[in-house]
């Protein structure tokens, strides 16, 4: 396996929320309702961000931001109600989240971090079109984000020998396909003597072994868990459950009345998903995600969930299965063409673009010559009750956060 620099594409629309809710909550104004809240989330934004970049620097040359737009799902599954049950919530000052979120997108757009937004489509439906082109052309990918749904974007292209990894920093997890483990320890196939290696500093083997060493210390290093999954058996189940977070129901539903009187809503659990699947390869053999698009593999499928667990008949099953594949599975059969060739349109321009990394390895460096800069802003920077450095141990050459300590900000 060669492997060669990755491309980081980053989930902008969990990165942006999961920093704004670890927050100190003011006890009477909204969440960045003043000054002193948006440099806050400002400074907690580049911190974040230029932590995980400075451990990533070694193995990552390029940077891409996929920022959500209104989804084409919702217009045309109106009455599907796709994320109809989530409420913004009202102890947040919202228009200065999208402000302080927007500015910050064009400081990183300044260093050459690739900022992605598609009129019609999901940070989700631009994170497939990226990891899909750079795999197709040979490179590989590490997604950031902390949606389970998007692991499957983990892939292997055996034609390119090229992957798409899932990276969730806050819990240090990362998922892979399957065989990566025994891909990623095995020896360098190239050995090099070290009088060969002071004349070949620049040859492709000697890189592909540093990037590998400089891969494999950085999993170490940061106590980076792997976990290697079968990408096409993670998305059967899924679409079988459906996904209570944006609002789709399983592909079967129930209720029924308790002993107590109240009714109780059921649906298709991950235990008879999995049976479903096993029932599934007893007749065709192992499944393909592209078996989704078979009339005969689905029409199987369809009377399976029937006879496993019943409650519906088999033409609302069908209907509702084929509604949650068009929800839920980022894919080419699934994504309008419009909008697909909207995103590689602009994955076109961006492509061969290689991001200024020395720049975006500390806050400062983030941060220079912007009105938020820690020196030019005005006021303390932060809420005068909040010290963002507070745990920290501070190098005394530097004054910047150790490495190893910036975890424990908040």
């Amino acid at each position: 396996m060669k492997l060669g620099k990755h491309t980081l594409i980053i989930d902008g629309n969990y990165f942006v929320h999961s920093r704004l809710f670890v927050l100190p909550r003011p006890k009477k104004e909204q969440l960045l309702g003043d000054r002193d809240g948006q440099e806050q989330f400002m400074r907690k934004l580049c911190i974040d961000f230029a932590s995980e970049v400075r451990k990533m620097t070694p193995f990552v040359d390029q940077i891409v931001v996929a920022v959500d737009s209104k989804s084409w799902r919702k217009d045309l599954f109106p009455t599907a109600e796709y994320k109809g049950t989530r409420v913004a919530d009202s102890s947040v000052n919202w228009e200065n989240v999208f402000n302080v979120y927007t500015e910050f997108q064009d400081i990183l757009a300044k260093q050459g971090v690739i900022i992605h937004k598609v009129p019609g489509a999901e940070a989700d439906d631009i994170l497939f079109g990226w990891s899909t082109q750079l795999n197709n052309e040979g490179k590989n990918c590490i997604v950031w984000t902390g949606d389970r749904d998007l692991i499957q974007l983990v892939n292997y292209n055996e034609a390119t020998d090229a992957y798409t990894l899932w990276y969730y920093n806050s819990k240090r997890k990362l998922l892979a396909f399957e065989g990566f483990e025994t891909l990623i320890n095995k020896p360098n196939e190239v050995e090099i003597s070290n009088d060969d290696l002071l004349f070949n500093m620049g040859s492709a083997d000697v890189l592909n072994n540093q990037l590998k060493d400089d891969f494999i210390n950085w999993i170490a290093k940061n106590g980076v868990e792997i976990e290697e999954i079968n990408c096409d058996d993670f998305i059967f189940s899924k679409i079988l459950q459906g996904d209570k977070s944006d609002n789709i129901q399983s592909v079967v539903s129930w209720t029924k009345r308790t002993s107590t009187g109240s009714i109780r809503n059921y649906s298709i659990t991950e235990k008879q998903a999995i049976q479903i699947l096993e029932k599934y390869r007893e007749i065709e053999g192992n499944f393909h995600i592209d078996h989704f698009f078979s009339e005969a593999q689905v029409k199987t499928i369809v009377d399976m969930i029937h006879d496993v667990v019943g409650k519906s008949t088999i033409e609302e099953i069908r209907l509702r299965f084929n509604q949650n594949l068009d929800l839920m599975l980022l894919h080419y059969n699934t994504i309008p063409g419009g909008i697909q060739k909207a995103i590689y349109n602009e994955i076109e321009k961006d492509f061969k673009v290689e991001t200024r990394l020395a720049g975006l390895t500390q806050m400062e460096k983030i941060l220079e010559g912007t009105q938020w800069n820690s020196k030019a802003a005005s006021g303390s920077g932060a809420p005068k009750s909040f010290d963002p450095f507070a745990t920290l141990q501070l190098d005394k050459m530097s004054q910047q956060p150790e490495t190893k300590k910036i975890n424990t900000l908040f």
